[in-house]
């Protein structure tokens, strides 16, 4: 008998966003989760002003189902032991969560279109999917920006067939060492962009150890004469990357003017989608007033060469992602009200 679970609200896409984050946590897909994995369900449970107390509690459970410890990359986290039963279960949750598919976009114009960086097919498949909706005209986009950060490709041990410079051979761009000139490349080949009209930013002392001191923007100019940039975010933590939301605080910051109504369309991967957005509406929706949306990417139209297939592990890394950004934005939320 095939599992399936109705499709709660993502918050931040409706018009009440407690109510929204108290429909997530309290939804069928989310309590056979716990369920399935030894956990007590109705620790979701409580009242609206909880949330942050109840986010900590399903953020707490997700530990345990984790597997990327330390500053694993998602593609170099190993597997969890579970019953045929539990994978059937996370892959019905996800399913429901939005982490395997994803709905089309609900506006015809948005100010800006975000591609968001990640692996290296990531960098390639988002921008092709956000030309394809501008190409289509299903959506106008008054300026395309691609973020991400420098992160140094590396040997991966764990899982070798996912090791990026190996997979940049495949693809035929050997020459690609970090998300970042990957990112660059696939924005230019989605939207047929020339050279960049100007480039800025710093490079970092020792790329390799202190990769977090680089950033860069690359201007282009579309056909249409609208612009297009790809950037790579800098680190508050010289030693790592840039993560989701200095992404996020870097475009606001320093690339955009954003005001109240400004609506944003964000391109990622399903699998990613909850937890970038739940970090766009902390980021940017909370303090600019601004309109965010996220989609994820259309697997079925992806070239071989660039799908990649998930096992029920990594969607629960995912989940535990999520579960994270959701009890930052519960946090910031009930904070805003404080005030």
């Amino acid at each position: 008998m095939t599992i399936r679970f109705d499709r709660p609200q993502l918050p931040g896409t409706g018009k009440n966003l407690p109510s929204d984050i108290d429909s997530w946590l309290g939804s069928d897909a989310m309590r056979a989760l716990l369920t399935a994995f030894g956990g007590d369900p109705e620790q979701l449970s409580g009242s609206i002003d909880d949330l942050p107390a109840r986010c900590a509690r399903l953020l707490e459970f997700t530990e345990q189902t984790n597997t990327r410890v330390g500053d694993l990359e998602r593609h170099e986290t190993g597997e969890l032991a579970m019953t045929a039963e539990q994978a059937e279960v996370v892959l019905a949750v996800v399913d429901a969560l939005g982490l395997r598919n994803s709905q089309p976009p609900d506006h015809a114009e948005y100010d800006h279109v975000l591609m968001l960086g990640g692996l290296i097919r990531a960098c390639f498949n988002r921008p092709a999917y956000a030309a394809q909706l501008v190409r289509e005209g299903r959506v106008g986009a008054g300026a395309v920006t691609a973020l991400g950060a420098h992160r140094p490709f590396r040997e991966n041990l764990v899982n070798p067939q996912e090791d990026e410079r190996l997979l940049a051979r495949g693809l035929g761009h050997p020459g690609l060492t970090d998300e970042y000139q990957a990112l660059d490349l696939g924005t230019r080949l989605a939207f047929g962009l020339g050279e960049p009209e100007s480039v800025e930013g710093e490079t970092s002392p020792d790329p390799v150890n202190l990769p977090g001191l680089t950033w860069g923007i690359h201007h282009y100019r579309r056909a249409d004469g609208s612009s297009a940039r790809v950037a790579a975010a800098p680190s508050t933590e010289p030693q790592r990357r840039a993560h989701t939301g200095e992404t996020y605080e870097f475009f606001a910051r320093e690339m955009a003017e954003l005001t109240p109504g400004t609506r944003l369309l964000l391109v990622t991967t399903p699998i990613y989608l909850p937890m970038q957005h739940f970090t766009a509406v902390r980021m940017l929706a909370l303090p600019y007033g601004v309109e965010v949306e996220t989609v994820g990417g259309d697997p079925a139209a992806q070239p071989n060469e660039l799908v990649q297939s998930f096992t029920p592990t990594r969607y629960l890394n995912e989940i535990h992602t999520s579960a994270r950004a959701l009890k930052a934005l519960a946090d910031a939320l009930a904070e805003q009200d404080e005030h």
